[in-house]
C-alpha cells in the first residue's frame, strides 16, 4: 500500500492547511461566510480526512489518535511562548512531518502567537500587557491595604471586621493569583522567544 505523503501551506488567516486532505478545496473556498468559516476550523484536523479513516496516510490512524488524545487532554502539546494549548491539529502534524522527513525544527506555536510574530507584534504586546498585570498587582494591594485601613477607622469587633474583610481578600488573591500567572507566562515567553528567534528580529 502507497503511503500519502502531506503536503503543507498557511493560508492568509495563518492556519496550516494539508493540500492532500480530502476537504482541502473547501478548506480554501474562496465563497465561504465568516460563519462557514468558523465551522471548517473544527474539520482542520486528520480526523475528518478519508486517508485517515482508510489508514493511508504518512501518519497512520493509531498515531494520529494518539496525537489527538495528547492535545485534547493537554498533556503535551502547548505553544511555546504563551503555554496555551494548541488547538487546530495540523500545527502539530506540521512541525512533526518537517522534523522527521527533513530534520527541520519548527517551534510549536498557536495561531495567535504567530499572528503576532507575522506583524512583528510580539514583544510589544507582552511587555505592554506586563505593565498592566504589574499595575493590576499594586493596585489590588493597595485597595487591600486602603480596605484593611478603613475597617479599623470605623473601631468595628475584631470579628465583624474579620467578616468584612474576607470576601475582599478572597477576590483579592484570586486577581493577585490570576496576574502573577499572567506574568509569568509572558515573562516566559519573552525569554523563550530570544531563545527561539535570531538576536535581529528581537
Amino acid at each position: 500500500m502507497v503511503l500519502i505523503e502531506p503536503e503543507f501551506e498557511i493560508d492568509d488567516k495563518n492556519r496550516v492547511l494539508c493540500k492532500f486532505h480530502t476537504d482541502y478545496i473547501q478548506f480554501i473556498d474562496p465563497n465561504k461566510d465568516y460563519f462557514e468559516g468558523i465551522y471548517l476550523d473544527k474539520k482542520l484536523t486528520c480526523v475528518t480526512c478519508s486517508h485517515y479513516v482508510h489508514n493511508e496516510c504518512y501518519f497512520n490512524k493509531s498515531r494520529i489518535d494518539r496525537i489527538e488524545d495528547k492535545r485534547q487532554k493537554k498533556r503535551e502539546f502547548k505553544c511555546q511562548l504563551c503555554r496555551n494549548r494548541i488547538e487546530r491539529m495540523f500545527t502539530i502534524i506540521y512541525k512533526l512531518y518537517n522534523e522527521e522527513v527533513f530534520g527541520i525544527k519548527i517551534p510549536l506555536l498557536c495561531c495567535s502567537c504567530y499572528d503576532k510574530l507575522s506583524d512583528n507584534t510580539f514583544l510589544p504586546e507582552l511587555k505592554k500587557l506586563n505593565l498592566l498585570y504589574l499595575f493590576i498587582l499594586l493596585t489590588t494591594f493597595f485597595f487591600l491595604f486602603y480596605i484593611n485601613f478603613f475597617l479599623m477607622l470605623l473601631n468595628l469587633h475584631p470579628l465583624v471586621r474579620l467578616l468584612i474583610f474576607i470576601p475582599y481578600l478572597c477576590l483579592s488573591a484570586a486577581i493577585i493569583f490570576i496576574s502573577l500567572m499572567r506574568l509569568k507566562n509572558n515573562i516566559y515567553g519573552i525569554k523563550t522567544y530570544k531563545k527561539i528567534f535570531p538576536k535581529e528580529m528581537i
